[in-house]
């Protein structure tokens, strides 16, 4: 798997994973994920076209592995504004249909506790 993460591109996959929580992304979801992405400055073309067809070509395994070192390689750079600011993201991708599912909770949980940050108070 040759998919060098950097901050982007670790938030990318994190973002990737929590929009998907549900099996499927719908427009609100991918309207939401480009005005995040562009809020924050990064690259509508790498989440397109690097970060997602990276994703489209893995095993369901690899894609468990990537998330992994995602959350992980957040955890270990991201300073704690960037980790603030990642969950918070997190939170608005996920609630932008009107609620934010038991499994993206989860995920949205997992994430948290790997960067050792609380609840935004303001998403």
């Amino acid at each position: 798997m040759s998919f060098e993460l950097n901050n982007e591109k670790a938030t990318d996959v994190l973002i990737w994973w929590v929009e998907g929580a549900d099996g499927s992304i719908d427009y609100r979801e991918e309207e939401t994920v480009k005005k995040v992405i562009e809020d924050v400055n990064y690259s509508l073309e790498t989440f397109y076209q690097e970060t997602l067809m990276h994703l489209g070509g893995l095993s369901t395994e690899n894609l468990k592995e990537l998330v992994e070192d995602a959350v992980e390689w957040g955890a270990d750079h991201f300073d704690e504004h960037r980790k603030q600011r990642t969950v918070a993201l997190l939170y608005v991708i996920a609630e932008c249909n009107g609620t934010i599912t038991d499994e993206q909770q989860e995920k949205i949980d997992k994430v948290k506790e790997a960067f050792g940050v609380e609840d935004p108070e303001d998403f």
